[in-house]
């Protein structure tokens, strides 16, 4: 298993914590308002200034908040400061990737310190700067290890993808710019996640920033309500809005997201990654983000990644796959932080995704390679004539029948016929959709990021050219395969002519005789929000890219051949030092509450010895 009791049981410590402004932290669970309400938090929570409420796992708050506790229990003589790791599940992947890259930093620009916490190491400092991380008594602090699982590196690219971002694989276009174009808001994400964390006046999980305050670090509910009004290149253009888009953005990618620019690596911090094939709020490309970024630091720098069909919905999370990984991230915990076991290999590898009517019993498979793009070993390319045009009007079944919001949740919540999980449904193309189908005349195994290629043509300032790949099996079901979103925008009208972008990446195993669809459309709502401004674009020249496995020296194995745990880990290691870790509990389907869980965090720390006379 992958939890505390597990963890303990193997001779680690776990320490859990709520994040500032969830439920104990600071949030409703410590109001004494009948409704929950902050005008009922005790007085520790507001004095001097301090930002009880949600920041989304800021480096100046959440982040520095979890520093701030493990300095106190090495103070408290409990902690061996040479051997912390941590480890969470979405938000609390935020924390994990966060923490490992600060490692041995803190970054300034909070308020509300205490003098009752000793010296303020920001006293002084900018926004922004980073200064070493100490105990209040000044022991210097690292991090030794991390596993992070479905979670992001940018929250701008998760919330709202512009298209720009890349795998890096040969042939496709390399990783533009992120937040410009303003990207497309994944709409239904972003309000559940909303009404997740606040929906007054029963306040149930965590507090926003309040009306009243100024604070410009983490306005959710003005970012929340610039989204609803929605979001495009011509609104966030406009003088009234266009400052308080980039602060949001800056907000987000600089001080909430582990690419920031201000967090550069500096150091060599094994990590060992998860990631949902299949997550629809923080996809594959987010890990390979991460591992490009500290691959430029270091070409040996120790990062594995595991991709499954796993995360936020509409993941299957089966119990084979988290079996596996759960296996290996145990090794991989216990090498560096117990020093039990060889060092474990770490490369890149995807399990296959069994969606497709009769893959449900398939033995778990893994493809392997050097990085996301390097798993596969060949390119197949189809291509078709014809094309049309499409507007941002959305009509029919298949977006909501794939929205993850609308149709997740447990079979009870959802109408049939979509059910839980995979996107699977009797196969149809809706109106006003550009599609063409493509027969497969040999079983294939893609493997990373579909490119798509289109010429585009439109006379608005601002459109949006979604795109949705299906597998079409014989007995007449489509199931979702991937899906991405490209932003056109120009000044006075969009620029037309070929664009190519990258849907997100799979592991996908397609047998001949199945049919591949490729869509292109002006809306797939309501995962991404309808363009508020009208469009009409015309869709021609469409050809399909596949990164597949077959070809060699193509590496395919079993999920059983993952590293064992040594069985020394079980036992308690030789010193007086027990490392102590945290987990995401039981493996269950994240959903849009995911994401607002309160952290939990990985710590190696020192057992006292209790003496009886």
């Amino acid at each position: 298993g992958w939890n505390n009791v597990s963890f303990v049981s193997r001779g680690y410590a776990a320490l859990n914590y709520s994040a500032r402004g969830w439920h104990g932290s600071c949030g409703p669970d410590s109001s004494a308002d009948p409704l929950k309400s902050p005008a009922g938090l005790p007085a520790g929570c507001t004095a001097g200034g301090r930002q009880y409420w949600v920041h989304l796992d800021d480096l100046r708050y959440e982040i520095r908040d979890v520093q701030w506790l493990i300095g106190r229990l090495v103070d408290a003589g409990v902690v061996d400061p040479a051997r912390i790791g941590v480890t969470g599940g979405s938000y609390g992947g935020g924390v994990a990737w966060l923490t490992a890259l600060a490692n041995d930093r803190i970054m300034c620009g909070g308020v509300g310190w205490s003098g009752a916490n000793g010296a303020d190491p920001c006293a002084g400092k900018a926004n922004g700067d980073l200064v070493p991380w100490t105990t209040p008594k000044g022991t210097p602090l690292r991090i030794a290890a991390a596993v992070p699982e479905y979670t992001w590196a940018s929250l701008a690219l998760a919330l709202l993808p512009n298209g720009r971002a890349s795998d890096g694989r040969s042939g496709a276009p390399a990783t533009g710019d992120l937040t410009k174009p303003i990207g497309v808001p994944i709409e239904s994400y972003v309000t559940g996640l909303y009404i997740d964390g606040y929906e007054p006046p029963a306040i149930e999980n965590g507090y926003y920033q309040p009306p009243t305050s100024t604070d410009d670090t983490a306005n959710l509910p003005l970012w929340s309500t610039l989204v609803q009004a929605g979001v495009n290149t011509v609104g966030t253009s406009l003088p009234a809005v266009s400052s308080i888009v980039g602060n949001s953005v800056t907000q987000l990618d600089h001080f909430k997201s582990p690419l920031s620019p201000l967090l550069p690596v500096d150091a060599k911090v094994p990590v060992l990654q998860m990631q949902g094939n299949t997550d629809p709020l923080f996809p594959p490309i987010h890990a390979q983000l991460m591992w490009g970024k500290v691959k430029a630091f270091a070409p040996d720098y120790p990062i594995g990644l595991e991709f499954g069909d796993v995360g936020h919905s509409y993941a299957s999370n089966p119990a084979d796959v988290w079996a596996a990984f759960n296996k290996k991230a145990n090794a991989f915990v216990d090498h560096y932080l117990l020093g039990t076991g060889a060092a474990p290999a770490l490369d890149v590898s995807a399990v296959l995704t069994r969606c497709r009517p009769g893959q449900s019993g398939d033995a778990l498979t893994t493809v392997a390679g050097p990085s996301l793009a390097g798993i596969a070993h060949d390119t197949r390319l189809f291509s078709a004539p014809g094309g049309g045009t499409t507007t941002n009007l959305p009509l029919g079944t298949e977006g909501p029948a794939t929205d993850p919001i609308a149709n997740g949740g447990g079979p009870s919540q959802v109408p049939t016929p979509f059910g839980k999980g995979c996107r699977v449904m009797s196969a149809t193309t809706d109106p006003g959709v550009v599609a063409w189908t493509y027969p497969v005349d040999r079983t294939m195994t893609i493997a990373g990021q579909p490119l798509v290629r289109v010429t585009a043509q439109t006379s608005s300032p601002d459109a949006e050219v979604a795109a949705r790949l299906w597998d079409l099996s014989p007995d007449g079901k489509q199931t979702l395969i991937s899906r991405g979103v490209y932003r056109l925008a120009g000044t006075p009208t969009a620029p037309s002519g070929p664009i190519a972008f990258e849907l997100s990446s799979n592991a996908w195993k397609v047998p001949a005789g199945d049919k591949l669809k490729l869509e292109v459309a002006g809306a797939d709502a309501p995962y991404f929000q309808v363009d508020s401004i009208p469009s009409a674009t015309t869709i021609s020249a469409a050809s399909l890219e596949l990164p597949v496995v077959e070809g060699p020296p193509a590496r395919v194995e079993a999920a059983t051949a993952v590293a064992p745990v040594s069985p020394a880990a079980a036992a308690t290691p030789p010193s007086a030092s027990l490392p102590a870790t945290g987990g995401n509990g039981a493996r269950t389907g994240a959903l849009g509450a995911a994401l607002l869980a309160g952290a939990l965090v990985l710590r190696r720390l020192r057992r006292r010895t209790l003496e009886v006379a």
